[in-house]
């Protein structure tokens, strides 16, 4: 109980650190003149924390000494006791002194004094000082909030010193603006540039005097031509000194060009605008990362076809469409025989080449008002319009067999594979779109079991699944009877300090007669059967037997990572049960932590949202497992309390060769920690992947780089023996 109760009161304690540093973003945010800004920052936190003082020393680089430059006291006479004009920084002397040397927080008992580094794109540039009758000895997590704070402060301050030289001195500013490693310009009253940097100039692709020819309209694109026209209307009446924005250029080549703009007015000493003063950061790179994390919501990342997701919109599009105007289509369900004997025998690699093959030449063969997607594996399905009877539908069959007969040359030999197809009529089959797929899909397994390379038109004598899914279903009844499914574990590793922070449970099936099925194997049927809603349970329970079963051997909490499938997510009494499971096993709910796939959230945001909030304030953690395959709008997550997102390992896969995942994987990495989650790579192998995750600030780890799935007695084992290696 005691434990608990410590846990409860960490959990407060982190929650309410949480608020303070959200409150100390708003107010940097949202201030104005920088000292004023930082007096009230250090206000807040000593508000929130009962100090009775605050301090910001900055480096002043020139003369190697510490200055005061903003301080804060509810007892100002106080505070003027103990502030003193400078300090010397050079020699790590005084407490300030030590703490710039050292780049850590500094607690002084003696002195009731909480110091921290403030620090800009990792050079520190300063020191916070918080004073008060006494500071308790901070705890890991006040300590790292006062390092985040630390952070904040020299961000803004880097930031408001920047715009503060830009107003105080023309001949400085225009002296250091052309060697600037971003663009700069002076645009006067009626828009037009009267003075450009060099880097503007490369990054637009003008000369300086084809340039100072032009107005900011003329190399705005023309959907953004009127995005800042508000605010500028705004700072030229003063309601405003500066604002930001993100916008388009075109360059001279016609090429557009994403772009930082922070633009500030130049007054004179009577208040009267001169012109204004424009900031322009090249972002085209960030920009373009970010429309391919959404690209991939809706497209095949390998292949570049659309994706289950984005079909499946367009066929419930298209079923609406033909319904009104009773026209008709084709679903051709493709399949690719002996694909998985390719890619065991030649390699992942040989098969992602065949796929990509495979996907150029049907898409190259298809009509442009048709639908070609890839669902997953060697899964292909294809949406033919205006298809009127069956006999047209075979004929695209026929065609797309021969497409599939021809060789492709890879891992240094000629491959060659065959299709098996299913093909569903709207509205023959069905009149609805999820009907209209499992029928076609259905009709694929029949071609397979009358010998592949072929195609079968789905009737109703086809039956539901085939003769082997109909084994699989037959045995899962008898699975957890039979104690065939196990559970193996695979750690979660910090990328701090390399220390386990949790394992994820991972499914297993000894099946009597196919031997070893992985979860992609059986989890699809269990899903149509319903069977997954037991299964699912039993997998729950495992892993919270298994987690206490370590607590009492003596191994410390770890996270206990489990996933729930879309159907479970679905049951009515989810909640009621993941209740009584952590009641019966004694797990305590902030060990658990449950992983759900994009697509859950998909189909009903608002009773997702409702469903997930009740699991959370089980006390039980969520995660987004394999984030950037499905939905991938970080912006949506927002709205779903989610503590942890896992990126997907086919981004991983390409580190450190291939730049769009380097790009996308940093990109989702500062979103993540936007919205204040933790943030687990999943599928690391190479030591140059975990330097890359390192170096970008990844939370956690998971891959075959540091531990397979192993049973339990071996992760305990395995637990200890890495415990004694780590250094103390």
């Amino acid at each position: 109980m005691r434990k608990t109760c410590r846990q409860d009161a960490g959990a407060q304690r982190e929650l309410e650190l949480l608020r303070l540093d959200r409150d100390v973003s708003r107010v940097l945010i949202d201030g104005g003149e920088t000292e004023a800004t930082l007096l009230a920052a250090l206000r807040t936190v000593c508000d929130a924390q009962d100090w009775a003082a605050a301090q910001y020393w900055h480096l002043d680089t020139d003369k190697g000494v510490l200055r005061i430059h903003a301080g804060w006291s509810a007892d100002q006479e106080s505070l003027r006791k103990v502030m003193q004009p400078a300090a010397p920084a050079g020699s790590g002397e005084g407490p300030a002194g030590e703490v710039l040397r050292s780049g850590a927080p500094l607690w002084i008992p003696d002195n009731s004094a909480l110091l921290a580094p403030v620090v800009d794109h990792g050079t520190t540039i300063g020191v916070i000082e918080f004073i008060a009758p006494r500071i308790e000895q901070p705890d890991p997590q006040l300590l790292e909030f006062v390092r985040a704070l630390g952070a904040q402060i020299g961000g803004f301050y880097a930031r408001a010193l920047a715009l503060d030289r830009l107003r105080d001195s023309e001949e400085i500013y225009a002296n250091m603006v052309e060697l600037a490693a971003i663009g700069i310009s002076h645009v006067d009253l009626d828009g037009r540039f009267i003075h450009v940097n060099r880097r503007l100039c490369e990054m637009l692709g003008y000369t300086r005097d084809e340039l100072l020819q032009l107005t900011v309209r003329q190399v705005s694109h023309p959907e953004d031509i009127l995005l800042t026209e508000k605010n500028r209307q705004r700072l030229m009446r003063g309601e405003i000194d500066s604002f930001t924005a993100e916008k388009r250029y075109l360059r001279k080549d016609g090429t557009p060009m994403w772009a930082h703009l922070s633009v500030a007015s130049r007054r004179s000493a009577d208040g009267r605008r001169l012109h204004d003063i424009s900031i322009i950061e090249d972002i085209t790179e960030r920009k373009e990362a970010q429309s391919r994390v959404q690209y991939l919501a809706t497209h095949d990342e390998m292949t570049g076809l659309a994706n289950r997701t984005l079909f499946n919109e367009l066929i419930e599009h298209a079923v609406a469409r033909e319904r009104r105007e009773n026209g008709r289509f084709a679903v051709l369900y493709i399949d690719l025989d002996r694909f998985k004997i390719i890619n065991d025998t030649l390699g992942h690699e040989a098969g992602d080449h065949l796929l990509k093959d495979m996907a150029s030449r049907l898409k190259a063969n298809v009509r442009g008002s048709d639908v070609l997607a890839r669902l997953g594996g060697d899964e292909f399905v294809l949406m033919a319009t205006q298809v009127p009877d069956r006999p047209t539908a075979a004929l695209i069959a026929r065609k797309l067999l021969l497409l599939a007969l021809k060789p492709v040359e890879t891992g240094g030999q000629q491959c060659r594979v065959t299709a098996s197809i299913g093909i569903a009529m709207f509205p023959d089959d069905a009149t609805d779109a999820t009907t209209l797929m499992k029928s076609a899909d259905m009709a694929m397994y029949r071609a397979k079991e009358e010998g592949k390379n072929g195609f079968q038109f789905y009737s109703a004598d086809i039956g539901a699944i085939t003769e082997k899914r109909l084994r699989i279903e037959t045995g899962l009844r008898n699975a957890l009877l039979n104690d065939e499914l196990s559970l193996h574990y695979q750690a979660k590793v910090s990328m701090r300090g390399g220390e386990i922070r949790g394992v994820e449970a991972l499914l297993r099936w000894s099946h009597p007669e196919f031997g070893t099925l992985s979860p992609a194997q059986f989890i699809p049927v269990a899903e149509d059967s319903g069977l997954i809603v037991p299964i699912g349970h039993w997998v729950i329970t495992t892993a919270c037997t298994q987690a206490v079963a370590w607590l009492r051997q003596g191994l410390p909490p770890l996270c206990m990572a489990v996933n729930l499938s879309p159907v479970q997510f679905q049951e009515p009494n989810l909640v009621e049960t993941l209740a009584r499971v952590l009641k019966e096993t004694g797990m305590p709910p902030e060990l658990l932590e449950l992983e759900i796939t994009e697509s859950v959230m998909l189909h009903d945001m608002e009773e997702a949202a409702a469903r997930l909030t009740a699991i959370r304030d089980l006390g039980v953690r969520l995660a987004i497992d394999d984030f950037g395959t499905g939905y991938s709008s970080l912006s949506q997550l927002k709205r779903f309390p989610i503590d942890t997102v896992k990126i997907d390992r086919s981004f991983i896969r390409g580190i450190p060769t291939d730049k769009d995942d380097m790009a996308i994987t940093e990109a989702i990495l500062m979103l993540g920690r936007t919205l204040g989650v933790t943030i687990v790579a999943e599928g690391v192998e190479t030591g140059e992947q975990e330097a890359f995750l390192s170096r970008h600030a990844c939370h956690e780890m998971q891959g075959f780089y540091f531990s397979r799935p192993i049973p339990p007695e071996e992760f305990a084992a395995f637990y200890r023996s890495h415990s004694v290696a780590q250094p103390t």
